[in-house]
């Protein structure tokens, strides 16, 4: 498996994830042309993009989401949740998954959901599968908890994102 962080951070987040012909796209939080842009650097296409994933419904993970999946004609896997609080064209091919639900599999990956307190409608993060590789991605999680650590045990490689929050910081555990 390949992992490529397109970008992380308030301004956006995207990741690729890629295993033999499947690439996956989890959140595309950035405009079509800026994801487009970032994908070009690396010498990639949307058009290579197979399924995209979302983590939540927050614009730093879904700005460009309904855009892209318009445009590329992209089936979109999410929460009941996530997608209720995103606006999407009628013709979206959506995908709903319990956050803590069963694994499914697109193309030749596995994908594990689980959930992860955070302020939104149904957050999950993602274990992946391929090629007897596990990864892992963890964005905007609140705080850890043996939940998250139990779905995060036996990985080979980990994606984290988070923001420094002064207050958590000195009153948090």
């Amino acid at each position: 498996m390949k992992l490529l962080s397109l970008g992380s951070g308030s301004g956006g987040n995207a990741t690729l994830l890629q295993s033999g012909g499947t690439t996956l796209l989890i959140d595309c939080g950035f405009s079509l042309r800026e994801l487009e842009s970032r994908l070009a650097n690396a010498d990639l296409s949307a058009s290579a993009i197979d399924a995209l994933l979302l983590t939540h419904e927050h614009g730093d993970h879904v700005k460009g989401a309904a855009t892209l999946s318009r445009h590329y004609n992209l089936p979109v896997w999410t929460t009941a949740g996530t997608s209720r609080s995103c606006k999407w064209h009628q013709d979206s091919q959506l995908h709903h998954f319990h956050a803590n639900g069963n694994s499914f599999r697109i193309g030749e990956i596995d994908v594990t959901p689980f959930t992860v307190p955070h302020d939104a409608a149904e957050p999950c993060q993602y274990r992946f599968q391929a090629n007897q590789k596990q990864v892992g991605i963890l964005t905007d999680s609140g705080c850890i908890t043996s939940h998250i650590v139990t779905q995060l045990q036996g990985l080979d490689a980990l994606v984290l994102e988070f923001n420094h929050d002064i207050k958590m910081l000195a009153q948090g555990p």
